[in-house]
């Protein structure tokens, strides 16, 4: 009786112990497809503007390529700054992305009067910069769903 309590209970430990390490060699692949994937800015549009008070609010479209051979669902959160200003959250919902292949996300961004007040002061020379997170979920082996979240400084383009 105790010899099969003993070999169910290693049995499970196994599972368990394989179920771990699959889970972490997944989140491995997924954080060097991560590494690999490249998001340049594509396009834009214009959904409201309005004079008084000033607003506007655009659409920005990226264009990811993932060079991996894994299908990633990819999602951001973060804040456009001008310099060190913040200007506006930006919030991009999950897009899957084809293994080898290039997909669209979309941005919803709302300026307001911070944007001239950033332009406007001379102590702020930057340039715009993405910083936040994002997240990636692809599935490992076809088949452990497996979840990472990096920062999205790493994909600012340095430009000096």
């Amino acid at each position: 009786m105790v010899s099969q309590q003993n070999k169910v209970l290693i049995g499970v430990i196994i599972i368990l112990v394989a179920s771990g390490g699959a889970y972490y060699l997944g989140q491995q692949e997924i954080r060097k497809s991560i590494a690999e994937i490249e998001i340049e800015f594509s396009d834009f549009r214009v959904d409201s503007l309005s004079l008084f008070p000033p607003e506007i609010d655009i659409t920005l479209t990226y264009m990811v390529s993932n060079p991996s051979e894994i299908p990633l669902t990819v999602s951001m959160d973060g804040m456009i700054y001008y310099g060190e200003t913040s200007v506006s959250p930006v919030t991009m919902m999950e897009q899957t992305i084809p293994p080898e292949g290039y997909g669209e996300i979309e941005a919803q961004i709302s300026f307001n009067g911070t944007l001239m007040q950033a332009i406007g002061d001379p102590q702020n020379q930057g340039e715009y910069q993405l910083r936040g997170s994002i997240t990636v979920v692809g599935k490992y082996l076809n088949i452990i769903p497996v979840k990472v979240t990096d920062d999205l400084s790493k994909f600012n383009k340095d430009t000096s």
